[in-house]
């Protein structure tokens, strides 16, 4: 059995790619979470900053998994 460096690479960026579509989904929760508790405000931040700060994490959540999506196919960065 011989070691092939090229199908490691392929192997790791699919996980890389697995590991950053769920570090996605988790800015998603997070965002959606920062949300929804903005009208009850129990940070005592104000509305409008956070529905810029979940705004921020929406896209940067839904930009982790197209990466990461992209990525576990092979063309990604």
């Amino acid at each position: 059995m011989s070691f092939d460096p090229e199908r490691s690479k392929k192997n790791f960026d699919k996980m890389r790619g697995y590991a950053g579509m769920g570090m996605g989904a988790v800015y998603l929760i997070i965002g959606i979470t920062i949300l929804t508790y903005s009208k009850v405000d129990p940070f005592h931040i104000g509305t409008g900053i956070s529905y810029v700060v979940s705004g921020l994490m929406l896209a940067y959540g839904i930009f982790r998994i197209y990466r990461g999506y992209k990525l576990s196919k092979g063309e990604g960065l």
